[in-house]
C-alpha cells in the first residue's frame, strides 16, 4: 500500500493507472446517483392524465448506496420524509459539486504520483468519503463492519451468484480496501507531520 508524504505546497502518493481509472469511474457513478430521480410520470402525462403533476426533486428512491450518502435524520418514516424534504436538494447538491471538484483534481493529474495541494485536503478526504459510502451500500456493509467485507459476503449470499458477479464483488471489495487504505495515509499523513510551507 503506497502511502502520503508531505512535501513542499502538500501531500504526495504514487498512485498506478488501474487504482486512478477505478477511482475516476467510482466517483462518475456516485456522482450520477446522486442526481435528482427521474420519476415514472410521463406515461400519464402523454394520455392527457396528470396535467397538474410536476415532479418532486426530493423524492427518495429505495437504493443502498444512495441511503449511506443521504442517511435519514429518524427512524420513524414520516419524520424522515419530512426532513429529506427539507435537505435531501441541498445535500445532494453538495455533495455532487464536491465530487465534481475531486473528479477534477484527480483527472488533471496524469504522472505515477498524485498531489494533494494546501487547502484541497478537505476536498479529497469527504468527497472519496462519499465513494466509498455508496460502496459499502453496494456491498451491504454494516457500521460496525466496514473492516469485514468478506464476513459480511458470506452472510448476504442468500442466492447463488454467477462467476462474473462473484469476480464483480471481489473486484469492488478489493477496491473498497485499497480506497479506505489511502484516505486513511492521507489523514495519518495530515495528522502526524507538519503541514509543509
Amino acid at each position: 500500500m503506497n502511502t502520503f508524504r508531505p512535501v513542499p505546497g502538500g501531500w504526495e502518493c504514487p498512485m498506478g493507472a488501474v487504482e486512478r481509472d477505478l477511482f475516476l469511474q467510482a466517483i462518475c457513478e456516485v456522482r450520477t446517483l446522486l442526481d435528482p430521480p427521474v420519476l415514472p410520470f410521463e406515461i400519464t402525462t402523454m394520455l392527457g392524465e396528470g396535467e397538474e403533476e410536476t415532479p418532486d426533486s426530493n423524492v427518495h428512491l429505495e437504493n443502498a448506496s444512495l441511503d449511506r450518502l443521504l442517511p435519514p435524520g429518524s427512524a420513524d418514516e414520516a419524520t424522515a420524509q419530512t426532513m429529506r424534504d427539507l435537505t435531501d436538494s441541498q445535500l445532494r447538491t453538495q455533495k455532487a459539486e464536491r465530487l465534481d471538484r475531486l473528479y477534477s483534481l484527480l483527472s488533471s493529474q496524469t504522472g505515477p504520483v498524485i498531489v494533494i495541494e494546501n487547502g484541497q485536503e478537505w476536498d479529497w478526504l469527504s468527497g472519496t468519503n462519499d465513494v466509498r459510502l455508496a460502496i459499502s451500500g453496494k456491498l451491504k456493509l454494516g457500521d460496525s463492519d466496514e473492516g469485514s467485507q468478506h464476513d459480511s459476503f458470506e452472510s448476504s449470499q442468500v442466492t447463488p451468484k454467477s462467476r462474473d458477479e462473484k469476480f464483480e464483488e471481489v473486484l469492488v471489495s478489493s477496491f473498497y480496501e485499497w480506497l479506505s487504505g489511502w484516505q486513511d495515509s492521507l489523514l495519518q499523513a495530515i495528522d502526524c507531520w507538519p503541514r509543509p510551507s
